[in-house]
């Protein structure tokens, strides 16, 4: 014992010794400072008393060194204060049996030797290892963060850590990716403002050093926001950053829920992760962008042979379906994309119809009609700014929400392109390129996917545009097979009729019947020409229309009487079911007349005889609508769509039974658009019947409107006192013929063909009016007016123009060369008289 003792107390080595049945503790000079605070009170005391915190670890060595044998631990781990701080330290404790004169163990004596350091800076080299193992066989960014951030919270015992990226330009950061010890809630996407460190803490991590918080509610750099962090759990913090080019890039972060010593040894072990994590983000990075450089330049040079294997398919192709079902499967193989469809939407009804589906086997085809909010309306709202891109539509804040994200997922759509084809101002159709998986669709790729979709609807619309012009080609065609037809019908009859007037001496009968023919069929060719003049006035906009006050009660009467005799004829029965209130709009009343006509023409001629025809008329606060419905011959779902096109008509038969130039609904749809109101078609189908309905803004509170005071009635020849006309036409055969018209009616009537010989004549008699014809040789008929106009026997005399001009501007000219009135070719007879009647009566 004495020896023991003299020997510990003069080493300069930590050593005690315990003696005795107790293990009283006795000790020298250098173990004092391992005694933490508790020297000299621990002095002779049970050595189970001085460390029993320790003793469970320490019992199995002092228990053999007692029964004789000699031991030691290596690296025992035994927490000290050092500098008035809490420190891990780690001995080497070697024990040895100390024995009485007699040789009896009686006590065991201690040699301790710290080996914190070495024990330190292998752990240190053991993490740096693991870490750079781990890391080594990882290559994508994501990956080792979450590493970093594991390894971080593992090897410090954290209860969370999290890797940032900062933004110094607008001055926040943000979470990328957190690892908690429990369930807590994830801080994935937090942001916050840099300003929340402090200007001190903030001076530091700019600097490349840790910012260690052992309280965040006690410490000075954390002024604003020291309360807060620790109430979310963060009591104690250690941020290790990342500065690159003098600017904070990004951190490693760990927490602790309560008060922590970040001691130097913690701080250089989470610096070590750091540093390797930054290294091989930095790594992973550089290969990346090495990686994309030569992809993308292999990528441009699939792309541009990819847009020249689609101009090749699209300059073969000739069929709109065709177009969009092999240009969808070229981009999807091309992407690798899940699904690939085309879609038309409709802005009025907000629904899409998917159409020309593409899929990689994976996910389902997705066809038919659905309400454009399963997808977000907003979504479809913003295409008419541009194209729509998500990477991740489950985190995208347009479509992430719980009305919308679950749509995207049973449709198995992760990511997805659409492109917009805005015609007009509006979305009409789009382009979907979906993935079931997060994708990142780079800008040249979104570009490609642009192209594509241009050069296809494109194609469409070439072919689209080739297909209506072949069909209006085959329409002119048509046309002029069915003019021609049309115009030799009436003039055969007149030409017989002209022969049978050659035939033999003059029989009164026979004039009869044949002026009646040659009557008819004349007046069927103006009806023909009329038409002709009408469209092209309508459809270059040459038509001016009166602006009225019209009850279409009115107008659907006179209609019905110009119809009624052709509903006579084929025996049909028709029926009027009119509102008994004034149904008032504005417009021009004889081309409202004649939009009512031609549709009662119309369903007369095109149903059998002995039909059903009927007129209904309805009253809305906003409109006036009259339909016009039948039983007859039905229209065919195939010419529904272009009923009201030019030249379109029925099926047509060789015998051309029912006559006409297809122009009727033609000018029904523009008269009625002129009017500011449409006009529909309907029809079941063949042999059911059809249905044409007008709707026509209604004028409100407005007057009705009278009825005509003049009344019509026929003026037959001869009822007045001769006049003395001269006629004035190149045409010797139409002079001639309306000469003797003029002459059977009691007047006298002189005949010029050439203006100058007109004129001569003029001032040598006195004439009571002139009929001009304007297409004369050498001077038009506005020039001879005006000349007549100078003659003083002229001065009173009536002009009357006589010309197969028939425009509104045609009738301007001649008003304003001194023309009293204006007939078209070939001349209405009752007109005329009832004009002459007027000009004896004053």
């Amino acid at each position: 014992m004495r020896n023991a003792a003299s020997l510990i107390l003069e080493s300069e080595f930590p050593m005690y010794l315990a003696w005795g049945p107790h293990l009283a503790l006795l000790y020298n000079a250098a173990f004092i400072p391992l005694l933490d605070s508790t020297h000299p009170a621990v002095l002779g005391r049970p050595l189970a008393q001085v460390w029993p915190d320790r003793w469970p670890g320490l019992k199995p060595l002092v228990e053999r060194a007692l029964a004789g044998h000699a031991t030691y631990g290596e690296d025992v781990p035994s927490p000290i204060d050092r500098n008035g701080k809490p420190y891990n330290a780690w001995f080497t404790l070697a024990y040895s049996p100390l024995r009485d004169d007699s040789g009896t163990v009686r006590g065991v004596l201690c040699v301790t030797s710290e080996t914190t350091q070495r024990v330190q800076l292998e752990r240190r080299h053991a993490v740096q290892l693991q870490v750079v193992d781990t890391l080594r066989r990882m290559h994508h960014p994501s990956d080792i963060i979450e590493c970093s951030c594991t390894l971080l919270g593992n090897h410090l015992e954290l209860e969370r850590a999290c890797y940032v990226e900062t933004d110094e330009a607008d001055g926040s950061f943000e979470v990328m990716h957190d690892w908690a010890r429990d369930t807590r809630a994830p801080l994935i996407g937090r942001r916050a403002r840099l300003d929340d460190f402090g200007p001190q803490a903030l001076a530091l991590l700019r600097t490349g050093s840790p910012l260690a918080v052992r309280d965040a509610t006690a410490d000075p750099r954390l002024p604003a926001r020291g309360e807060h962090y620790a109430a979310a759990g963060a009591r104690a913090i250690l941020v290790v950053p990342k500065v690159r080019r003098d600017q904070l890039v990004a951190a490693l972060v760990g927490y602790s829920a309560l008060p922590r010593d970040w001691d130097e040894e913690t701080q250089r072990l989470a610096a070590d992760i750091a540093e390797r994590s930054w290294e091989a983000l930095d790594r992973v990075r550089a290969e990346q962008a090495l990686r994309d450089a030569v992809a993308r330049q292999t990528t441009l040079l699939d792309m541009n042979e990819f847009r020249l294997e689609v101009s090749d398919l699209l300059r073969r192709l000739n069929d709109p379906s065709q177009i969009f079902v092999q240009t969808g499967a070229m981009l999807g193989r091309f992407l690798q994309a899940s699904r690939v469809l085309y879609g038309d939407y409709d802005a009025d009804k907000q629904l899409v119809t998917f159409h020309s589906n593409y899929t990689d086997g994976i996910v389902a085809e997705l066809n038919g009609t659905f309400p454009a909010a399963l997808f977000g309306a907003s979504n479809f709202g913003s295409l008419a700014q541009g194209t729509w891109v998500s990477s991740d539509l489950q985190r995208d804040p347009r479509t992430s929400g719980p009305d919308v994200w679950p749509n995207y997922a049973a449709l198995q759509i992760r990511s997805s392109v659409i492109v917009p084809l805005n015609r007009n101002g509006a979305l009409t159709s789009c382009l979907f390129i979906n993935d079931n998986l997060p994708r990142v669709w780079s800008a040249d790729i979104v570009r490609l996917i642009e192209d594509v979709a241009e050069r296809a609807w494109s194609a469409v619309e070439r072919v689209r545009a080739e297909d209506a012009l072949r069909l209006a080609d085959r329409r002119k065609d048509e046309f002029l097979a069915m003019l021609a037809h049309e115009l030799r019908n009436p003039l055969a009859p007149i030409s017989a009729a002209a022969q049978l007037l050659n035939m033999g001496p003059p029989d009164a009968a026979r004039v009869e019947r044949t002026s009646a023919i040659i009557a008819r069929q004349v007046a069927h060719m103006t009806g023909l020409i009329d038409d002709l003049l009408d469209v092209s006035r309508v459809t270059r906009g040459l038509v001016v229309l009166g602006r009225d006050e019209v009850d279409l009660r009115r107008v659907i009467g006179d209609a019905v009487e110009q119809v009624r005799p052709l509903i006579e004829a084929r025996r049909h029965q028709l029926a009027l079911h009119l509102a008994p209130e004034p149904a008032i709009v504005e417009g021009d009343p004889k081309r409202l007349v004649q939009v009512v006509a031609n549709l009662l023409n119309n369903a007369a001629k095109y149903t059998h005889e002995g039909g059903e025809l009927s007129v209904w008329m309805g009253i809305t606060p906003e409109q006036v609508l009259v339909s016009v419905s039948d039983n007859g011959i039905g229209i065919s779902a195939e010419l529904l769509p272009t009923v009201f096109d030019l030249f379109s008509q029925a099926e047509r038969t060789p015998d051309r039974s029912q006559g006409g130039l297809g122009l009727g609904l033609a000018l029904v749809k523009s008269l009625v658009e002129l009017h500011g109101g449409m006009v529909t078609a309907a029809s079941k189908g063949r042999n059911l019947g059809s249905e044409f309905t007008i709707r026509l803004p209604r004028l409100r509170d407005a007057a009705t409107p009278s009825g005509d005071a003049s009344t019509s009635g026929a003026h037959a020849p001869g009822t007045a006192r001769g006049l003395s006309l001269m006629l004035v036409d190149d045409n010797v055969d139409a002079a001639m013929t309306l000469g003797l018209l003029l002459e059977s009616g009691g007047h006298r009537v002189t005949v010029m063909h050439h203006p100058a010989e007109a004129l001569e004549q003029a001032a040598q008699a006195r004439y009571d009016a002139f009929l001009l014809d304007i297409g004369l040789p050498g001077m038009n008929g506005y020039e001879l007016a005006r000349r007549l106009r100078k003659l003083p026997a002229c001065a009173e005399a009536t002009l009357v123009a006589i010309t197969g001009y028939g425009q509104q501007s045609d009738q301007a000219s001649a008003a304003y060369a001194g023309f009293d009135s204006y007939f078209v070719k070939p001349v209405d007879p009752e007109g005329l008289f009832a004009l002459l009647d007027r000009v004896t009566a004053r």
